[in-house]
């Protein structure tokens, strides 16, 4: 009997020193559990949880962010493109005029073919604004247009104030 007690005790031993316990309630089984440990695993996978969570805050207001940055070059680019609109229409009632003047109105050749050379050189503008206009999306190209429709304008503008001073 103090045979078959020893066999059974060292089994015993071996069976306890060879199992390791373990946090983890899914492995271990019946013996190999640990209450602490499960503390420390609960622990280290809330700290992951929290890290996650305030990656996932940063990642949404980094989202939010650009969002509003989009909504707000939507709008300016909007903005361009409805002035670029209202500089060709003013361009070409600019133009309009200067044509009639041209035929109204007595010049010299020189000064005929000044005024002609401008008309032309404004169709073209235009036309190459036109081009442009539908292939250009970017805000600095945009705002490069509005600002040079602008100064073609103007130098329509003088012409005309010029011609009518006359």
């Amino acid at each position: 009997m103090c045979g078959r007690l020893r066999g059974l005790l060292v089994g015993l031993v071996l069976l306890a020193g060879g199992c390791a316990t373990t946090g983890d309630p899914q492995q271990g089984g019946l013996f190999g559990w640990s209450e602490n440990k499960a503390r420390d695993r609960h622990q280290a996978l809330e700290l992951q949880k929290g890290a996650a969570e305030a990656r996932l805050g940063h990642e949404e207001h980094a989202g939010a962010h650009l969002r509003d940055q989009y909504v707000a070059l939507d709008s300016e680019a909007q903005r361009l493109k409805d002035e670029l609109d209202r500089l060709g229409a003013e361009n070409r009632v600019l133009d309009a005029k200067l044509r009639h003047l041209l035929q109204q109105q007595r010049f010299g050749e020189t000064e005929k073919r000044r005024l002609q050379a401008l008309l032309a050189e404004n169709d073209h503008w235009l036309a190459a604004k036109a081009n442009a206009a539908a292939t250009e999306h970017d805000i600095a190209s945009r705002r490069a247009d509005v600002e040079s429709a602008s100064a073609h304008n103007a130098r329509l503008h003088r012409e005309l104030f010029a011609l009518l001073q006359e």
